[in-house]
């Protein structure tokens, strides 16, 4: 209790600057700006021109500057939504660029290079994270992002514990060793909460996630390299994370850890689209190496990627050699955004636990009884189902979507004008049996919806395909699909 207490005594330390730079034994705010500043004309189409590639046409500057001000509008003022996207829609642009566009922020401030502290509220959320940025950090290009779990092993039975003073120079020591193995990236490292750790627990999971879709707010991340690492506890937070949150992630690196739950096991196939790096030392005397062995087999049994590396004789500490070719191999993964397989199994009723890349499972058919857990660490308890829902969709061929299901009842595709073509109809078989043909309509309303909700920039998808799977085939059409909000 005095070791928590100590660490909230921490949080209120740091409480006070919202963006403020690590320097000393004490936490002190630099000369950035406290009001929003936006970007200079020429340097917000630079970004752009990056951003679109052969989609930028310098005769839009003008409308797409005026799109970045109102799509910043979209998401600082909720209650004029509706007018805003009308605004949006009056442009002509595309909205398929709109999507693209989306992931910038006209108000990203020029950092320099360190380590920062970011303390925020964010809706119900207070964001708590230490952010290290590379000496060569350039706001107009897109970064890799490296997210790295503390450990308790610092703060854990000490006695006394350690004061505020000494805690933020452990984070600046950690920040500084991060930066060095990641002259190139981002580094985030989550303010660590000794009471719920990093989940599975709700409030835990979230120390983690919300960052993650915060810092997008402050730097230029490269969404496509988003990298999760953790050593022994924080590696089985790792595993946990990834096989709930897999959407956000190129790959993951767990030391000593695993996932051996029943909930997290069976959503093991979530994981297609990104890669796990393990290791674990065959002499570990904490954590068993049967931990790693035990999901890595099950990985390959799905027949997906994992790279595991198993030594005898080191223990449970990695050596700098571990470390290195684990980040070696963890950073040179770059993530498809918009893969052609997808697949999603869960026995959880949370929404946002049943989303993977484009493919959405809103009910099961049957979902049996309801099983309430406490979770051992942390708050709260988490409601399953008795009985498991699975999805497996695959784009097979132009504008034609394949899906295999298991107890679903009702799910929605996302699509956008790098997975279709929108000017001719799509065709959706789900179980060897057409669900769905005809033309699907781009729509602004239902981009930015989706971005309120899996999170702004990390993807965009202008079309929804809604499918009831407890009626009968639905007959050819040429109209576009009808669309419900997924808020």
């Amino acid at each position: 209790m005095i070791l928590v207490m100590r660490f909230v005594l921490l949080v209120a330390l740091l409480a006070a600057p919202t963006l403020a730079q690590t320097s000393g034994p004490t936490i002190a705010a630099t000369n950035v700006p406290t009001a929003p500043v936006a970007m200079d004309r020429e340097l917000l189409l630079k970004i752009d021109r990056a951003e679109l590639g052969n989609r930028f046409d310098p005769s839009q500057a003008d409308a797409l500057l005026h799109a970045h001000a109102l799509i910043e509008d979209y998401f600082d003022k909720p209650a004029e939504r509706k007018q805003i996207v009308k605004s949006l829609e009056s442009t002509g642009i595309d909205p398929n660029v709109l999507g693209r566009l989306a992931r910038i922020r006209i108000h990203w401030p020029d950092l320099k290079g360190g380590a920062y502290y970011v303390n925020e509220q964010v809706g119900p959320h207070a964001v708590k994270y230490f952010l290290g940025l590379p000496n060569a950090y350039d706001r107009s290009q897109p970064w890799p992002l490296v997210i790295k779990l503390p450990t308790a092993d610092a703060f854990a039975n000490r006695q006394p514990p350690p004061g505020a003073d000494e805690v933020a120079t452990i984070y600046r020591g950690w920040m500084n060793e991060e930066l060095s193995h990641h002259p190139d990236a981002i580094v985030l490292m989550p303010l660590l909460n000794l009471d719920e750790f990093y989940g599975p627990s709700y409030a835990g999971m979230n120390t983690v996630v919300q960052p993650l879709l915060h810092v997008g707010e402050r730097v230029n991340v490269d969404v496509s390299r988003v990298h999760l690492m953790g050593h022994s506890m924080a590696g089985h937070a790792t595993w946990n994370l990834a096989l709930h949150f897999p959407t956000y992630l190129a790959s993951i690196g767990v030391l000593a850890g695993g996932a051996s739950a029943d909930f997290q096991r069976l959503r093991i196939i979530g994981l297609r689209n990104l890669l796990p790096v393990v290791w674990h030392d065959a002499d570990d005397p904490v954590i068993k190496v049967d931990a790693a062995r035990g999901i890595t087999r099950a990985l390959k049994m799905q027949k997906l990627d994992a790279d595991y590396d198993e030594t005898k004789g080191v223990g449970h500490t990695p050596t700098t050699d571990v470390v290195d070719r684990l980040y070696g191999k963890m950073r040179s993964r770059t993530r498809e955004l918009y893969p052609k397989h997808v697949s999603l199994q869960s026995n959880r009723p949370d929404t946002i636990f049943n989303r993977n890349d484009w493919l959405q499972v809103y009910q099961p058919l049957k979902t049996g009884d309801e099983k309430r857990s406490i979770f051992s660490r942390g708050r709260g308890f988490m409601i399953t189902y008795a009985n498991t829902f699975r999805a497996d969709a695959t784009i097979a061929g132009p504008n034609k979507i394949e899906i295999q299901t298991d107890n679903v009842a009702e799910m929605r595709l996302y699509v956008n004008d790098q997975m279709i073509d929108f000017a001719k109809p799509v065709t959706v078989v789900v179980n060897r049996r057409v669900r769905f043909e005809g033309l699907v309509k781009p729509s602004v309303d239902e981009m930015l919806k989706d971005q309120l909700f899996l999170g702004r920039g990390w993807r965009y998808y202008t079309g929804v395909i809604d499918l009831d799977l407890t009626t009968g085939p639905r007959p050819p059409t040429t109209r576009a699909v009808t669309k419900r909000s997924s808020q």
